[in-house]
């Protein structure tokens, strides 16, 4: 028998343990819901598409921007000289024009996406297009062994940057520039100083007339993007790459060989621009030495702007548009006679360079996760704008009470002080 002495104080700790699990039980879900809650406001910006005025994220100003400044580019030259550009020959011959630009852009963002710097594709460009136009010219080769001593000298220079980068340890900006003169002066010994002339017919018609009145330089432009475009984003080369330029330690510790992929996306670069070269050779029929450094410029503000477009990372879509973009821009102001003299240009491409990397600095410092101090939870009281706004301080009667009772606890980030236990 129990006395009732004892199950009285049973009764009491089943009642008090009934307590208890109800109040974890409460607390718990608070917290979870607290929790989930505050996951939902904190979440990174560039996921979170409810900070955005649409209801896709794609077609946010941030990933699409080049293609609304095309279409205020368009709309805004329409209405100004409609004469001049509402005429398809007017587009047409920009695109041709600026394709040999495209295809050097669309192979520099292999090795900036692998995290180095190519600045000798101007200097590959002289160098492979004197070099073809001496062969056929000067040596009187067939046009084809032209092409492939300008290929194979690109290759070398190639090879010779990811040596110096890969082994001799020297940095890929040094590097590069100091091959991009080493190859231009090649260019003035190999062509004497001067300019050569190619008359052959047959190698002219490398870019020729394809169809609809776009040159042949046109379509290798789209057959290298398509190429460029699938390996990058489709396949285990393309994720490795990115994986290098992101953090070459991490890749090669992650088993990615490091030195291999570096070595690859500079003879990928080399490739393209000695391709350019070719074709800038059939395209003018006049090449010197001086004809590959203003393609530099152009092509690093092609691919960083376009690394804002689309992915947020180098990839050949956004730059194949940020080249047609900006050569819509530099066309419709030459329509309207500014720039005669050439200054258009640099000035163009020189902006659009500058802030295509500020604009991606300020994307990676506020949306990609450090403070924001226009938002409450992430300026503190401590802050300026807490301070003026007198964040954190309570300013209600229920506050300073709630302040004041027995369970309050600020240092509590959790919540379990939001509902504390009762009877």
């Amino acid at each position: 028998m129990i006395d009732p002495e004892t199950r009285e104080v049973r009764q009491r700790l089943v009642l008090q343990k009934g307590r208890v699990l109800r109040w974890r039980f409460r607390v718990r879900n608070k917290r979870i819901d607290w929790l989930e809650k505050r996951k939902r406001d904190t979440r990174e910006s560039r996921f979170d598409t409810r900070r955005s005025p649409f209801r896709w994220k794609k077609l946010h100003p941030r990933n699409i921007s080049a293609i609304y400044l095309l279409v205020l580019i368009v709309l805004g030259f329409a209405i100004w000289i409609p004469d001049l550009w509402v005429v398809w020959n007017t587009h047409r011959f920009y695109l041709n024009n600026e394709a040999i630009r495209a295809i050097v852009a669309i192979g520099l963002i292999v090795p900036l996406s692998a995290g180095v710097f190519d600045l000798s594709i101007g200097g590959v460009i002289s160098a492979s297009a004197v070099t073809t136009a001496w062969a056929i010219e000067m040596q009187m080769w067939p046009w084809p062994v032209g092409i492939l001593l300008g290929v194979l000298v690109a290759l070398a220079a190639g090879a010779i940057n990811g040596f110096l980068i890969v082994k001799i340890k020297i940095d890929s900006f040094i590097a590069t520039l100091g091959m991009s003169s080493v190859l231009i002066a090649y260019g003035i010994y190999l062509a004497r100083g001067r300019s050569i002339i190619i008359k052959s017919a047959e190698f002219k018609e490398l870019t020729g007339l394809a169809a609809f009145g776009f040159k042949w330089t046109f379509v290798y432009l789209l057959i290298l993007v398509l190429v460029v475009w699938y390996v990058m984003e489709h396949t285990a080369t393309g994720r490795y790459l990115f994986a290098t330029g992101g953090n070459r330690e991490a890749a090669r510790l992650a088993g990615v060989q490091v030195d291999r992929y570096l070595v690859g996306a500079l003879l990928v670069s080399s490739l393209t621009a000695g391709l350019g070269g070719v074709l800038f050779a059939s395209n003018f029929s006049s090449v010197q030495a001086s004809a590959g450094p203003p393609y530099l410029l152009p092509s690093f503000a092609a691919a960083f702007f376009g690394a804002t477009q689309f992915k947020n990372r180098f990839n050949a879509m956004g730059t194949l548009l940020a080249v047609f973009v900006m050569a819509s821009g530099v066309k419709g102001f030459q329509l309207l006679g500014l720039g005669g003299s050439g200054w258009l240009d640099d000035l163009f491409f020189g902006l659009a360079l500058v802030l295509a990397v500020g604009f991606s600095t300020f994307r990676k410092k506020i949306y990609g996760g450090q403070r924001r101090w226009w938002h409450k939870e992430e300026s503190g009281p401590d802050r300026f704008l807490g301070r003026l706004l007198r964040w954190g301080k309570p300013r209600t009667e229920a506050s300073v009470k709630n302040a004041e009772e027995w369970w309050f606890d600020p240092e509590d980030r959790e919540g379990h002080h939001l509902d504390p236990p009762t009877d």
